[in-house]
């Protein structure tokens, strides 16, 4: 039994080599989104000004008080980044720009931040117009450092104000003292006083650094940063979903996966050109036959019938039973092909359609549907009458006849109520048993495993079985279902064919000049 083998990078690249339409699709479907969305925005524009946060505790000291250590200009600026945006500040913007918003509208256009660098606060504004963006970063700015000044200034004078009540509340000096307390306290209160009217008039604990610029262009949309951005999330996006559609898709794609689900080894790999043809038949009766057959796919199933010969030792295998998992998986074109691919070779060969109840050889190869199989097994037809012919064209291959040769077919009949019976019947063993004395090679086209009994009463009477995958559409467990199902079947040689390959150019083996290779049972 083949064993799993882990992933690797190769098998992820091949799911992108599959998919990368599919990747391809995705990440252009997100760049057009963020396109047409950037293009329907209406634009924004960023102005930014710029404030300073001084530090005062040097002046504070002029109360002749308790205070806290000096802080950092970066503790400093931290404390008062909220404050730029209080409501007095924006009542102040409100009534500056004439605006008819709200204060918390106001101050939702508004984003307060300290640069790391400058150790500044930035005020940064966002509006639909450049110069609106401007104004309000500047009013901002302004009314915040007019405001603060003020307050500072206010608190000065009030300092002030008290140090000069306790300056009136001292006793006169005395003019015989030389160690008149009141006197040394007098010039003290008096320093303090100077000072802080001195302050109240000149403090500016917030500045405006730097006035807000009119910007030359939106901040908001980015149409060829948004599209770009887009598209590299598109394709990882379309990458990541890639691996999930693999890891959830069952289907069988290669030998390898087909080989590992059936136990079994790939004798033939039939091109998607193939499918629906009958082989190179010389009259062109065929209906459906879709023409010739390629050189490629001739050599296809030429390989096909080479490696056939090996899957059982001796004699090889007379009697060959074509089947499939599921209906559509191109059983009936490979045991026509195979059957016309025989009769060229110069091989006696019979094809039997067994599928009796969805026939399809006659009209392909434009033959009587009836009399056939079905109606020699219910007595209803004699051997001579079921037995029609058709002339495959000759091969020009080394080792191949010149001449035409026939190809003998029986077609399925008239439509029968109880096809499984009519298979598993002695008559129809009798039948085996009579024309393997005449043929070199017979193929049985026979039903699904899955869908019917009908082909487990077949395989029984034959040499081998031929199971037909078809690539990207039967599923493991479809596979491994009709691997169930032969399993409980008398043991035979099995060989794996392919089918529906799609040709990239890479193809799974060289059409021309290809060497059959031997394929042990």
């Amino acid at each position: 039994m083949n064993e799993h083998n882990e992933t690797t990078l190769v098998d992820y690249l091949a799911v992108l080599r599959r998919r990368r339409l599919f990747v391809l699709s995705v990440g252009l479907l997100c760049a057009a989104a963020a396109l047409g969305i950037s293009l329907l925005q209406a634009p924004s524009y960023t102005a930014t000004s710029s404030l300073t946060v001084r530090d005062i505790s040097q002046d504070l000291s002029a109360f002749g008080g308790a205070f806290p250590g000096p802080q950092t200009q970066l503790q400093l600026a931290a404390i008062h980044a909220p404050q730029v945006t209080r409501d007095a500040v924006v009542v102040v913007v409100k009534r500056r720009l004439h605006s008819t918003q709200t204060l918390d509208a106001l101050r939702s256009d508004v984003d307060v931040k300290i640069d790391p660098n400058s150790i500044v606060l930035k005020v940064t504004a966002h509006a639909r117009h450049a110069a609106e963006a401007a104004a309000l970063a500047n009013a901002f700015a302004r009314a915040d450092a007019t405001l603060s000044t003020k307050a500072a200034r206010a608190a000065y004078t009030a300092a002030a104000q008290k140090t000069q009540d306790r300056l009136n509340r001292l006793p006169k000096p005395s003019k015989t003292s030389f160690t008149d307390r009141a006197a040394t306290q007098r010039a003290s209160l008096q320093d303090q006083l100077t000072r802080l009217q001195s302050l109240s008039t000149v403090s500016k604990p917030v500045q405006v650094s730097d006035n807000a610029r009119v910007p030359d262009s939106p901040s908001s949309p980015k149409p060829v940063r948004n599209t770009i951005a887009a598209l590299i999330f598109g394709l990882l996006l379309g990458i990541a979903l890639a691996y999930i559609r693999a890891a959830l898709d069952h289907r069988l794609r290669t030998a390898a996966d087909v080989e590992e689900a059936l136990d079994a080894t790939v004798v033939g790999h039939i091109r998607s050109q193939a499918m629906g043809h009958v082989g190179s038949a010389a009259d062109g009766r065929g209906k459906n036959s879709l023409g010739v057959l390629a050189e490629p796919d001739q050599e296809a199933f030429r390989i096909l019938r080479h490696n056939v010969r090996y899957l059982a030792a001796g004699d090889g295998l007379r009697t060959l039973v074509v089947t499939s998992a599921m209906a559509q998986e191109g059983k009936s074109t490979v045991s026509a092909c195979l059957a016309m691919a025989s009769a060229a070779a110069g091989k006696r060969t019979l094809l039997i359609e067994c599928d009796l109840r969805r026939p399809v050889l006659a009209e392909r190869f434009g033959l009587a549907e009836a009399p056939g199989l079905s109606d020699y097994l219910t007595g209803n037809a004699k051997p001579q009458d079921i037995i029609q012919s058709v002339v495959a064209a000759p091969s020009t291959e080394v080792g191949f006849d010149s001449a035409p040769a026939a190809l003998v077919c029986i077609t399925s009949g008239s439509a029968s109520p109880r096809p499984a019976d009519l298979l598993g019947s002695e008559r129809f063993r009798a039948f085996l048993e009579e024309v393997e004395e005449v043929y070199d090679a017979i193929i049985i086209d026979s039903a699904p495993l899955l869908s019917v009994a009908d082909t487990l009463e077949i395989i029984p009477h034959a040499s081998g079985v031929l199971v037909c995958v078809r690539a990207q559409h039967t599923t493991r467990d479809q596979a491994q279902a009709a691997r169930a199902a032969l399993a409980r079947l008398p043991k035979r040689p099995i060989g794996l064919v392919l089918t529906d390959v799609k040709d990239t150019g890479e193809g799974y083996y060289g059409y021309y000049g290809a060497r059959p290779t031997e394929v042990s049972a």
